[in-house]
């Protein structure tokens, strides 16, 4: 069978092979679509999605998200612009929708882990972000801009909350605080490592962030 994910790059830009059991996140930019919509409806709205969430990432690669606007969004997606405010209210709702579908997708793949360990997101997050890194500069590095850095934040903040859902905090700690630190201290790795391009494996950085959360806070994982 042929393998439609897409290639993973290495940071000098050669393609790497897919890893035994390695979960597919790339995002799904189309979304998804009520039951009740037409099934023609749904084709034509998903393949719009798809085209301006494509877009929008290839033109912050390229210049970053602060000077992007809705009419290079739309020029790049060869939609029009009643098409693209049909369905998104400003350039800002569609990166958060496109955030969004990332999110899923890595919560997703985060649970095929084990049952007892935290924080599944981060391996193949890690993995995707060392795969796309010319994107994810764009995104949380230097030139991400703060818009793009507060959504990504918010996802972070998700899929932390989402884990710890199901671990037992201290019980002086609440869960807000713990959000805050260990969602912080992540973005915060994470950022280091794609604007220094550090010769860290994804491996690398999800043990060290793993050994700073139990050091910091140590959860009490499930029986």
């Amino acid at each position: 069978m042929t393998d439609v994910r897409e290639p993973i790059k290495n940071q000098n830009g050669s393609i790497r092979p897919f890893r035994d059991n390695e979960p597919d996140i790339t995002p799904n930019l189309e979304g998804t679509m009520s039951q009740d919509d037409p099934p023609a409806l749904d084709r034509r709205v998903r393949r719009t999605r798809a085209a301006l969430g494509a877009a929008i990432m290839e033109l912050m690669i390229e210049k970053g998200y602060d000077e992007v606007t809705v009419q290079d969004i739309i020029d790049r997606a060869d939609v029009g612009r009643s098409t693209f405010y049909a369905r998104f209210t400003h350039k800002e709702d569609l990166l958060a929708f496109s955030i969004d579908n990332l999110r899923s997708a890595v919560s997703e793949a985060s649970t095929g882990g084990k049952a007892d360990q935290p924080f599944g997101f981060s391996l193949p997050l890690l993995r995707h972000v060392h795969g796309q890194h010319v994107l994810y500069r764009a995104l949380v590095g230097r030139r991400g801009g703060a818009t793009v850095l507060h959504w990504f934040a918010r996802m972070i903040s998700d899929l932390v909350r989402e884990n710890l859902a199901t671990h037992q905090l201290p019980a002086d700690i609440d869960i807000d605080e713990a959000v805050a630190f260990i969602a912080g201290g992540f973005n915060s790795l994470l950022t280091s490592w794609v604007d220094n391009e550090t010769e860290r494996t994804p491996e690398d950085l999800d043990r060290i962030f793993r050994t700073l959360v139990d050091r910091g806070i140590g959860l009490q994982h499930p029986t």
